[in-house]
């Protein structure tokens, strides 16, 4: 069953990092592409439904931002690489991506959300560090990150693709393994190397002297070197790097991924109001995003 990337659009041309992200992903992983733009239902707004005009607008630009994906999926710069066999074919000379749009009429957090029921992967722009030393930034990805039903890319306004290497976070729990999986098959279809990181403090300064510090630095290298070996059994070919590292965890990740192609994290699947908690890590991890960043779920909501 062929996947779906989904990926919200605003119409900028400034703020397509998200497509051109999502777009490549769609290409070399031959999956459709699904281009949602959402219609602002202010608050107030008694409304049951858009205007003919805001609808003949939504249509227009979504057009348009479907031009931009098809033109970004025949750059002849993009290659795909590849481990092993013969070298692929450039992503202008593969079959033709498929895009689909969509547009939706309501708050655009929870209409994001509802949407990405239908989706493999949900893919949102976020305000570039510079734009946030500027001025005010919002929450939208975040809300998005914490209640999608499906794992979220959350892209900052200008990446450039720049990076190398895919970098994982890891705790030893549960939420760990979709975020192992998924940066390990990253790291596979790049041909990157995968580096995972369990960071965290040797000792938390309240238990000094009554918790041996080398047992809690045992535990962290215990931790990522088991994820290692679990990307490995993934993927035998790629390379894997793991490391204990000493910081708090939100900054340590953020650091750690520096110059890297993505960073990927895991989320607890909360239920009810705590639904839209997404941890105080990857709160913060989303907070000051420099790369791409998945938040990785075990798998769509409903399956």
């Amino acid at each position: 069953m062929t996947e779906t990337i989904m990926v919200g659009v605003d119409g900028r041309a400034e703020h397509r990092a998200a497509l051109k992200w999502a777009t490549r992903r769609a290409v070399r992983d031959g999956s459709r592409l699904e281009l949602v733009f959402v219609l602002e239902h202010s608050w107030g707004d008694d409304a049951d439904g858009p205007s003919d005009l805001l609808v003949l607008a939504a249509k227009s630009l979504l057009a348009t931002e479907r031009e931009a994906a098809l033109r970004i999926a025949e750059e002849p710069s993009t290659r795909v690489p590849a481990l092993t066999g013969p070298e692929p074919a450039p992503m202008w000379r593969r079959p033709g991506l498929e895009v689909g749009t969509r547009y939706l009429y309501g708050h655009v957090g929870a209409e994001l959300t509802a949407a990405s029921r239908g989706a493999d992967l949900l893919v949102v722009g976020t305000r570039s560090r510079s734009e946030r030393n500027r001025g005010f930034a919002g929450s939208l990805h975040l809300r998005v990150a914490s209640t999608a039903a499906c794992s979220v890319a959350v892209v900052p306004h200008g990446w450039a693709g720049s990076g190398v290497g895919v970098v994982a976070g890891v705790d030893g729990k549960a939420p760990s393994e979709p975020a192992v999986a998924f940066a390990a098959d990253e790291a596979a279809a790049l041909g990157e190397l995968l580096r995972l990181v369990c960071v965290g403090y040797t000792a938390n300064p309240l238990f000094a002297g009554l918790v041996p510090e080398v047992s809690l630095d045992d535990r962290r290298r215990r931790i990522v070197e088991a994820a290692a070996e679990s990307a490995r059994e993934r993927h035998p070919d790629i390379d894997v790097r793991a490391d204990a590292i000493e910081a708090a965890p939100a900054r340590g990740l953020v650091e750690a991924a520096h110059g890297s192609s993505m960073l990927v994290v895991g989320t607890r699947d909360r239920h009810g109001a705590k639904r839209v908690m997404l941890g105080s890590v990857g709160h913060d991890v989303l907070l000051n995003v420099r790369v791409p960043v998945v938040i990785a779920r075990a798998h769509r909501e409903g399956e």
